[in-house]
């Protein structure tokens, strides 16, 4: 009898059991609307910066009756920089409406280490209007103040980095004295103007003294990064003994101290997206993996939709910092690529440098000197890019005592790639074609 019952009573429990799950299946309603398939875990790496804080000058010139004076102390260009943030530029042309040679009035300039798109520019300065088609397109890397020739007004012009492409602006809201002041208060050194391929570049025409920098240096784990690439880390698997990780599609990977993520199942669209080098800016913000003072440094534009390459450099003091080295280009910087809205490459550093002290001082030749001996060593001076000084940074020998010497140096840029004119000068040097996109 009590057997009867239990199977009863079983039976009941099943078929409410049936009912529910059936209720469940015809009624369910997923929550996909709140899932983001291309989202990551915020996860916290080192710290989050402004965006003034990275996409940020590295060179303030003036320009007087007497010719071209500068200066790359970080701490005078920033109160520079943060004084024509607050300004207002309006009435965008790009027609000279004005005398843009200013042969009356001292030039203020500030030099950006590369161009920047309009969208970017808007993040840093203040615009009263929309851009204009003709405006539209042209990549600035410099802005020149000037009070106009009548005295009355100030003017600005934002150029392209060969100063070929330009647009004009009133500037409203500033002291043009309260410039002048700043300017005075810098000891200005003689610079020269220089057009290389593609860009004209300001060279200082006497002897530079840097201090080498000694740093001690931490290695970020691969393994932290895992939750910023993967949106199910549960699902993540190591290979080759830990140095590489894989979701069967992403994939991220160390070499020596460089990491890099590539996510190759990016489908193409035509969609308008978000300015690459924001975008850049703000994904790398959002994980705040900004482990030192990095500088915007590079962009290339594949197309109008977003597609295209960003880079951003690490700081000691006044200078970038660079390796030379192959395959270690990316000792020293963070550099994405995007397709599509989606991040498809990363490469970036896996060291974490805390500058402890500096150690003796280099004095390195101007910048014509330079060009000079490049020219003689060989170096097809016609196709350099870029020149500038900025330390050396080795990649750090495996067993080390944790410490690691940035060495002042001179550095060209051709076909893209950085070089040290140390190394160039040496008598077997040569030049490798490889290419990198910093």
């Amino acid at each position: 009898m009590h057997r009867e019952v239990f199977k009863s009573v079983l039976l009941g429990v099943l078929v409410l059991a049936s009912v529910a799950m059936t209720f469940n299946i015809l009624f369910y309603k997923s929550d996909f609307r709140n899932y983001n398939p291309n989202s990551t875990k915020q996860v916290a790496i080192a710290k989050a910066q402004k965006i003034p804080e990275v996409i940020r000058p590295n060179l303030m010139l003036e320009r007087n009756k007497n010719g071209e004076f500068g200066q790359t102390s970080s701490s005078q260009i920033q109160k520079v920089y943060t004084l024509l943030r607050q300004c207002v530029f309006s009435d965008l042309s790009s027609d000279d409406s004005d005398n843009d040679n200013g042969s009356d009035s001292t030039h203020y300039k500030l030099v950006f280490p590369a161009p920047l798109t309009f969208d970017a520019l808007s993040k840093v300065f203040q615009f009263d209007n929309d851009k204009s088609q003709s405006t539209n397109h042209v990549l600035v890397d410099r802005v020149d103040v000037f009070s106009s020739s009548n005295g009355q007004n100030v003017t600005a012009i934002f150029s392209s980095q060969d100063e070929k492409s330009k647009f004009y602006t009133t500037v409203d809201h500033l002291n043009i004295n309260s410039l002048k002041a700043l300017f005075a208060d810098v000891d200005l050194r003689p610079y020269e103007r220089t057009a290389l391929k593609g860009k004209v570049v300001y060279l200082p025409q006497e002897k530079t003294a840097v201090d080498s920098e000694v740093s001690y240096y931490e290695r970020l784990s691969l393994e932290k990064f895992i939750p910023i690439f993967f949106t199910d880390p549960d699902n993540v698997f190591a290979a080759k003994g830990k140095t590489e990780y894989t979701d069967s599609e992403r994939q991220i990977e160390r070499t020596n101290n460089i990491i890099q993520f590539v996510n190759p199942g990016i489908t193409s669209t035509s969609e308008q997206k978000q300015d690459p080098i924001i975008g850049s800016f703000d994904w790398v913000n959002s994980v705040k993996l900004w482990t030192d003072d990095y500088i915007y440094q590079g962009v290339t534009l594949k197309n109008f939709r977003g597609d295209g390459t960003v880079s951003f450099r690490m700081t000691i003091g006044d200078y970038m910092v660079f390796n030379t080295e192959y395959p270690n280009w990316y000792l020293s910087m963070i550099e994405l690529t995007w397709r599509s809205g989606e991040l498809s490459n990363y490469k970036g550093t896996l060291l974490d440098l805390n500058p402890v002290d500096s150690q003796g001082s280099m004095t390195l030749d101007s910048g014509k000197d330079i060009l000079n001996q490049l020219s003689q060593a060989n170096v097809h001076v016609k196709s350099i890019e870029d020149l500038a000084i900025g330390y050396e940074l080795k990649n750090p020998d495996t067993g080390s005592d944790q410490s690691i010497v940035a060495t002042p140096d001179w550095f060209y840029k051709i076909g893209g790639r950085w070089y040290s004119v140390t190394d160039a000068l040496l008598p077997a040097h040569g030049i490798n074609g490889k290419e990198d996109p910093s």
